[in-house]
């Protein structure tokens, strides 16, 4: 059997990360969801909000890479602290929306991705901080970013589970 290219692990793997996290919560209850854990303190339900949000801003910095190679995305706006999730709603909205529309992205950029020659080495130039330097990424190690943040936060929600058995 033929290897998969490394860089093409990175694609396969964020394509992954909706059904990763419904394997995270898997069995859970609606309340369940609200169980706090973590060294944030959210909520397993907040952090599902979060990978969503976190993929969903990914993709559109993937698009932009790959509309204009080498952009400028400044997504200071950004900040997803305890306040944030409240007033976007992350406290209270259901789940199974975000993971839908978490997985109808993902499959969308991987068909995007997959389907352009050199598109793991496109380049965007980011901004995620007022004030902080602009910094380069491909858009193979946003890939992979994104993936490594989703196991961050699902670990945690792992923990909650077992402090909360």
């Amino acid at each position: 059997m033929k290897k998969k290219p490394r860089s093409q692990e990175a694609l396969a793997a964020w394509n992954e990360i909706p059904r990763t996290i419904e394997n995270a919560i898997r069995g859970l209850k609606e309340n369940d969801l609200d169980l706090r854990g973590g060294p944030e303190g959210w909520s397993i339900r907040e952090t599902v909000h979060h990978l969503a949000e976190a993929n969903l801003v990914a993709a559109n910095i993937i698009i932009a890479a790959l509309a204009t190679n080498g952009c400028n995305y400044d997504w200071t706006w950004v900040n997803p602290t305890k306040e944030w999730m409240g007033r976007v709603g992350y406290d209270a909205a259901p789940v199974e929306p975000a993971i839908e529309a978490l997985r109808a992205v993902c499959r969308h950029i991987f068909g995007l991705v997959a389907a352009r020659p050199g598109a793991l080495k496109c380049k965007v130039k980011l901004n995620d901080s007022p004030g902080a330097k602009w910094y380069v990424m491909t858009v193979e190690k946003i890939l992979r970013q994104e993936v490594t943040h989703a196991e961050e936060h699902l670990c945690e929600v792992r923990e909650t589970r077992k402090l909360h058995p």
